[in-house]
């Protein structure tokens, strides 16, 4: 008997093909779990993409609300990430509206590898900081006057009264999309320094080299330089780094 003398519950079981049950359902549990985490952050992403694209362009809300149909409060929560069940109508409406295209594909999945491997490769670096620095991941920006701020660091490392902010990228596929995403964060929160750190696969060797005017602000910097610096508790210079 379960609680309030109510029958227990059965194991929650699916069936196998061929018959048989399979006991338990972590897996399933797990990945809807994932799956609902990952769309809540591509939601937030999806604002973030918005705004920064509206205040780019000089765009008002009620000047976005009014010519894909919507009320600005609902534009407003778009932007913030906080509708729920966001059609991809309405997200392509708005995309149309400030000049973007909206494109919906689909991946086979591995699971949490991508968090995985992102967390990893980041913390290659990472592991190389010395005394007197510190670093912490996910630092939020500051919040601007009038909107709550969505939007982190990768990570951000602290020292010498100078502050390093540092991006991962694990595949670049939208360069310009990447280059004004990265040059809103500076603007809004200017450190002294700033690192794109830039996974090394073929294909990010690839496209780095098919498009040299990608980040032009950015001096390509080699591992050792960086490492070397974190190691002896120096900040590395501004620049983007394959590792």
């Amino acid at each position: 008997m379960g609680r309030h003398g109510q029958p227990a519950k059965p194991p929650l079981t699916a069936s196998k093909p061929g018959g048989g049950t399979i006991r338990g359902m972590s897996t399933v549990e797990r990945a809807f779990d994932r799956a609902t985490r990952r769309a809540d952050r591509a939601r937030r992403d999806l604002g973030d993409e918005f705004r920064e694209t509206r205040i780019a362009g000089g765009w008002s809300q009620a000047r976005v609300a009014e010519a894909t149909r919507m009320s600005r409060s609902r534009c407003t929560r778009i932007e913030g990430g906080k509708i729920e069940h966001l059609s991809i109508a309405d997200a392509s409406r708005i995309a149309a509206v400030l000049g973007l295209d909206l494109s919906v594909r689909l991946y086979p999945g591995a699971g949490p590898l991508r968090d995985e491997a992102h967390a990893r490769r980041l913390g290659s670096l990472l592991k190389h900081v010395r005394g007197p620095l510190t670093q912490r991941t996910e630092v939020p920006l500051p919040a601007l006057a009038g909107r709550t701020e969505q939007r982190s660091w990768d990570a951000v490392i602290f020292g010498h009264g100078t502050r390093t902010a540092v991006e991962m990228e694990m595949r670049l596929r939208n360069g310009q999309a990447l280059e004004r995403r990265i040059a809103l964060k500076r603007r809004d929160d200017p450190t002294e320094r700033f690192l794109l750190v830039v996974a090394e696969t073929h294909v990010n060797r690839r496209v780095l080299a098919s498009n040299p005017g990608l980040f032009p602000d950015l001096p390509r910097l080699g591992p050792a330089r960086v490492t070397s610096a974190l190691n002896v508790g120096q900040h590395p210079p501004t620049g983007l780094v394959v590792l």
